[in-house]
Order: C-alpha cells, then sequence, then structure tokens
C-alpha cells in the first residue's frame, strides 16, 4: 500500500518536501525582520502559490520560449544583484573560505592556514576549492553557482525535454533557499547541483560501472573531494551495480576511490602535514564536528536500504537521495539538541538548515513528476523504455 502510494503521489511528496524546506528559510531569516504573525502570512502565502503554478504549468503546452526569457532575465538579475552586494557584510563565511583559501595559495602561503572573513576556516576539500579558481579570478567565488545552475538546467533539457528544465529553472528561482544561497556566494548548493548533474549525465549516456569502473572510481574520488557528503548520491546510484560486480572491480574500486581522494591532499601534506592532520581547524574536523559515530546505527542501514530500492526507476533514485540527505540533517540538529539540551533552537546559528539545501536538486526533479501533465512524457532522452516516472 506504502509502495503505491509513493508511486502515485511522489511528486506532491517532493513538493511537500521542497515547501517545508523553503519555509524554514522563511521563517528563519524572516523573523529577523518582521513578528512572527507577519512571517507566517509569508508562508501561507508562498505555499498556495508553489501550489497554484502546478495548475497553471500543466495548462501550459507552447510559448516556452517566453517563460524561458523571463526565467533568464531572472535568472541574471538575481546574478546582478549578488555582484552588487558587498560580501565582507554578510555574516555567511562560506564564500571567504574558498577566496581566502585560492588567494593564499596564489600568494604562496600555506591555504589551509587562511581565516575568513568572519574569522573561521575553510572546511571545503581540495578540488572544490580549484574548481572556484576561474570564479576567483573573475573576482567573485559566488559566480559558481551560476555556472553550475545553468549547466544543471542545459543537463536537464539535454536529457529529458525543455519543458522539464523550465521547470527545473523556475523551482530554482522560487525557492527561498537557493536565492539565499545565491546572495550570500553560499556553495552548498552548487556543490549538489553540480553532484545531481554528473548524475543525470551519467543515466542519460547509460555510463555503467561494469564498463567503465576504473574512470567512475576515479570520478568519485574527485567528487569526493568536494565535500564528504557530495559522495553520497554517487554511492546510492552506483551501490546495487557495485555488489553485482566482479570480486576484483569490488576489491579495487573503493581503493581507487580513496586512494584518488588522498591524492588530491598530498600537496598539502607535504607543505604541512601538521597543519593538515592535526590542526584544531583542518578540513576533515570541520567538515565532520557536527556527526556522531553513533548515528551510523541509523545511516547505514537506511543507506544500504535505499541504494538497493531504487531499480534503475530515476524518479525512485532521486526520492531515496533526497531521503537520506534530510534525514542525515535532521538526526544529526536531534541528537545536537539532545546532548546540548536546546529543543527550543533550530534556528540558532548552531544549528545551519542550508544543509538541507543538499536535497533540492533531488526534490526538484521529483516535482516535475506531479507539475507534468502528461507523467510518461518525462524520461530519459534515446533511453528507450527507460521512464523516469515512478
Amino acid at each position: 500500500m506504502i509502495k503505491n502510494i509513493l508511486r502515485q503521489h511522489i511528486g506532491d511528496i517532493a513538493l511537500f518536501m521542497y515547501s517545508v524546506i523553503n519555509m524554514l528559510f522563511i521563517l528563519k531569516y524572516g523573523l529577523r525582520f518582521l513578528p512572527l504573525s507577519q512571517c507566517i502570512l509569508l508562508i501561507i502565502f508562498y505555499f498556495v502559490c508553489i501550489v497554484s503554478i502546478k495548475h497553471f504549468v500543466q495548462k501550459i503546452e507552447k510559448g516556452y520560449s517566453i517563460v524561458w526569457s523571463i526565467l533568464s532575465v531572472l535568472f541574471v538579475s538575481l546574478i546582478v544583484i549578488q555582484c552588487y552586494i558587498d560580501p565582507y557584510q554578510i555574516q555567511v563565511d562560506r564564500w571567504s573560505a574558498i577566496h581566502n583559501f585560492i588567494k593564499y595559495l596564489f600568494d604562496g602561503l600555506y591555504p589551509y592556514a587562511a581565516q575568513t572573513h568572519l574569522g573561521g576556516y575553510g572546511s571545503p576539500f581540495p578540488v572544490w576549492q580549484l574548481f572556484h579558481i576561474p570564479f576567483y579570478i573573475l573576482g567573485n567565488v559566488g559566480l559558481s553557482i551560476a555556472f553550475v545552475s545553468v549547466l544543471f538546467t542545459y543537463a536537464v533539457y539535454t536529457a529529458f525535454d525543455i519543458k522539464t528544465a523550465c521547470l527545473a529553472l523556475l523551482f530554482l528561482l522560487l525557492s527561498p533557499a537557493y536565492v539565499y544561497e545565491v546572495l550570500t556566494r553560499s556553495d552548498m548548493l552548487t556543490n549538489f547541483l553540480l553532484v545531481c548533474t554528473v548524475v543525470i549525465l551519467l543515466h542519460k549516456h547509460h555510463i555503467l560501472l561494469s564498463e567503465h569502473w576504473l574512470s567512475l572510481a576515479v570520478m568519485c574520488g574527485f567528487i569526493m573531494s568536494t565535500r564528504f557528503s557530495a559522495i553520497i548520491p554517487l554511492i546510492v546510484y552506483f551501490f546495487n551495480d557495485y555488489i553485482r560486480s566482479k570480486w576484483l572491480v569490488r576489491l579495487l574500486f573503493p581503493c581507487i576511490v580513496l586512494t584518488v581522494f588522498a591524492l588530491t591532499f598530498l600537496p598539502f601534506l607535504l607543505w604541512n602535514s601538521d597543519m593538515l592532520l592535526f590542526f584544531e581547524y583542518n578540513p576533515f574536523v570541520l567538515q565532520s564536528r557536527q556527526g556522531h559515530l553513533s548515528d551510523f546505527i541509523i545511516f547505514i542501514p537506511l543507506g544500504i536500504y535505499y541504494s538497493l530500492t531504487w531499480n534503475k526507476n530515476m524518479m525512485r533514485y532521486m526520492f531515496n537521495v533526497a531521503i537520506i540527505l534530510i534525514v542525515l540533517v535532521v538526526v544529526t540538529f536531534v541528537h545536537n539538541m539532545y546532548l546540548n539540551d536546546n529543543w527550543n533552537e533550530l534556528f540558532d546559528s548552531a544549528y545551519d538548515i542550508t544543509y538541507l539545501d543538499m536535497s533540492l536538486p533531488f526534490l526538484i526533479l521529483l516535482m516535475n513528476d506531479g507539475y507534468l501533465a502528461n507523467r510518461s512524457s518525462f524520461t530519459i532522452a534515446g533511453s528507450g523504455s527507460n521512464h523516469i516516472n515512478a
């Protein structure tokens, strides 16, 4: 029964989760400027708008060039606004964790010793830092979200169709969480838009682990060297094929992933091993300090179950990944609240709800299933019977 409900209403479930995440953003940051009553009214208005768009979208069959033009103007306008905001006045230092790292690197100083403009230290891993060098040269590392958003939208367009791509961009722009990420030059959502893009292209081109395990292992190692959690969607995607592979592949694949991951740190290890490994605020500590080993009692069985149950059904895959990423954040928050005995402090700075943004690219693609009038049209281009709908 539950399986049937999931199959029939997966788009609506995604809409609900997408709405809850964005309403949390409205509440958390709206309360800094508005009374609670007005924030609640704003949340209700937002939810009504999102639900109403569903009926509007289902009636559109033509004129997508106009919709595309409008969305493009809104997207460019948002990026222009980002460029005019003084990042040093923003109380978010994800951008300067990248900017100052690259600045130190170019100045010949040990990069992981660089402090952010708020006095913290950078947690992104080497590949993610180096990925931002072109944007640093342009003078704004926050432009990476614009680049990856275009890449994500284009991948959706080539894998599906223009209608799906329009919806993907629309729901990005309608997301307060996305707007927040753009304006604060944060990189969390950027990272997962990129990973989601990689998964879309892997599925579109039928790149199988059995045929390309070596190159895929190298790719996974590089993606793992952006941030730990970025590897989760790829573990879910490849796990089923991995456990059915030859024993040599099962042995070598994780070894190569970890070796590539380690090699990305080798220059920094040789540069200053004490700072990289034993510094109180090294990137490994910063990326894992909010989690607890005991939580893996939940995470590992959950991850294995959801990795084994999507059965090449991409809608189910998107749902499973979104659930894992959301549970990862929720369990960590609840555990920390229990340990600190501060159940009423969800909106405290200690609990960064931007971690929920990790699930948004997958939820947005899930929402297409509920918003498109013809569910069977939501397929991977050129994939024959490989429907993405549940």
